[in-house]
C-alpha cells in the first residue's frame, strides 16, 4: 500500500518561482526549522499555554506572570501566533483551539505537553546527529532524561555513545526513580493522543468484548476506547512500575471497575489474552528479531477470531514522502537499544508470516496509521 505523504520538510512545497531550481528560501526554511519548534517547546516550558488557559491577558501581563524579559518578548510571542498556537485580538492573547484543547496540563485526558516536554530535552542529542551517525552507536541522552522527568533507555550516564546492543533493555532506566515514570508515561500519553483518540473512532469495537493494550503506559488508550464505548472492558500490560500511574489515569478518565493493569515483561511473560491485543508504538524501538517476536506472542494470545492491532507512524513504503515518519525513525535508531521504523508493505509481511489474514493498513491522524490482522 503506498501511503501518502505528510510534505514535512519539503522543498517543492515552497520553491517559490525564483529560478529554474526555485527559491534559495526554500532550503533555508528547512535549515532554520527548528527555530519555530524550539519557540513551541520552550513555550511549553515556560507555562505560556498553561497561563492562558480559558483566558486571555495583554503581552505586558503575560510576561509579567511568567518572567519573560527583554525586546524579543513581542517577537517570541507573535511567532507563536503565527504558527498557530495563540490568537491575538486587540493586543490580547489567548490560546488558540488547538493548544486549549491540547496544551492545557489541567486536561490530562487530552493533553500532550508531557511528550513537548520530553522534546524539549532530546535538542542535546539531536544536536549529536552527525556524531550518532559516524559511530553507529546510540546516543546517551541520560541527562537529557533527568531535565525532562522521563526516560527511553538504558545509558552509561556520562555523556557518552553508548555501545549498540539490539537485545538490550531500551527501557531500562525509564522507571528508575518515580519521577522518571510519571515523566515518561506523560510523554508517551501526548506521543499517542492523535491515534488514541482516532483508534476509539476508526475501529469496529461493537463485536469485542476485552481489549488488551501491550506497553499501555499510563492507560490513555484504554481511557480513550472504553470512554467511547461503555460494553468494552480493557487489560493494561506493561512494567509492573507503571501500575500506580495506570489506576491513577484510568481514575482520573472515569473509567472504574472496566480496566485493570497487569504488571509483567513481555519479553519473557506471556501476553494477556483477550478479544483485541494493541501493540501501539510498541514494534518500532525494537529490533526486526523482537518485532516479529511480539507480533507471534500476540497470535498465540489471541483467540480464533481475534485481532492485532497495531498502530505505528508508518514509512511511506517508497521511502520518499512520509518526512515525520522517517524522522521518528531516525530518533529511534539514535537512542534505542535496536529500533527503527517500517513500512505498511513490511509490517503486513511480518502479520502474514505469524499466521494472520484478512491485513488491512489505513490512515488515523497525520503520520499515524492503522495494521489490523485477524488470527
Amino acid at each position: 500500500m503506498t501511503l501518502p505523504h505528510d510534505k514535512a520538510g519539503s522543498l517543492a512545497a515552497g520553491a517559490g518561482s525564483s529560478g529554474a531550481a526555485g527559491s534559495p528560501h526554500a532550503i533555508i526554511s528547512v535549515a532554520t526549522a527548528f527555530w519555530s519548534s524550539k519557540v513551541l517547546l520552550s513555550a511549553v516550558e515556560l507555562g505560556v499555554f498553561a497561563e492562558l488557559a480559558g483566558r486571555s491577558l495583554t503581552g505586558e501581563e503575560l510576561c509579567a506572570r511568567l518572567g519573560i524579559k527583554g525586546r524579543g518578548a513581542p517577537d517570541f510571542l507573535d511567532v507563536l501566533v503565527s504558527l498557530g498556537m495563540l490568537a491575538r485580538t486587540d493586543g490580547r492573547y489567548r490560546n488558540s483551539p488547538a493548544a486549549e484543547e491540547y496544551l492545557d496540563p489541567a486536561k490530562p485526558g487530552t493533553d500532550i505537553s508531557g511528550y513537548l516536554a520530553f522534546l524539549n530535552s532530546g535538542f542535546g542529542w539531536w544536536s549529536r546527529l552527525t556524531e550518532g551517525l559516524r559511530s553507529g552507536d546510540r546516543l546517551d541522552f541520560s541527562d537529557a532524561l533527568a531535565e525532562s522527568g522521563g526516560g527511553d533507555g538504558r545509558t552509561a550516564g556520562d555523556g557518552t555513545l553508548v555501545e549498540a546492543d539490539a537485545g538490550s533493555d531500551t527501557f531500562g532506566e525509564a522507571f528508575a526513580t518515580p519521577e522518571q515514570v510519571t515523566g515518561f508515561v506523560r510523554a508517551m500519553t501526548g506521543y499517542s493522543m492523535g491515534a488514541n483518540l482516532a483508534i476509539a473512532r476508526a475501529f469496529d469495537w461493537r463485536p469485542v468484548r476485552t481489549v488488551v493494550d501491550v506497553g499501555c503506559s499510563e492507560g490513555a488508550l484504554l481511557a480513550q476506547v472504553l470512554g467511547a464505548h461503555g460494553h468494552l472492558r480493557g487489560i493494561g500490560f506493561d512494567l509492573p512500575a507503571v501500575g500506580d500511574r495506570f489506576a491513577a489515569h484510568l481514575r482520573d478518565a472515569g473509567i472504574t471497575g472496566r480496566a485493570e493493569f497487569a504488571g509483567g515483561d513481555f519479553f519473557t511473560d506471556p501476553l494477556p489474552s483477550g478479544d483485541v491485543i494493541v501493540l501501539g508504538h510498541v514494534l518500532h524501538d525494537w529490533n526486526l528479531d523482537i518485532k516479529q517476536t511480539l507480533i507471534r506472542k500476540a497470535y498465540e494470545a489471541l483467540p480464533s477470531g481475534g485481532s492485532l492491532l497495531i498502530y505505528e507512524s508508518l514509512i511511506d513504503d517508497d521511502r520518499r514522502t512520509n518526512t515525520l515518519s522517517m524522522l521518528t525513525s531516525l530518533n529511534v535508531s539514535l537512542v534505542s537499544a535496536g529500533g527503527l521504523g517500517y513500512t505498511g508493505a513490511e509490517c503486513r509481511s511480518w502479520l502474514a508470516a505469524a499466521g494472520f489474514r484478512d491485513i488491512s493498513v489505513s490512515p488515523l491522524d497525520g503520520p499515524e496509521y492503522m495494521i489490523v490482522g485477524v488470527k
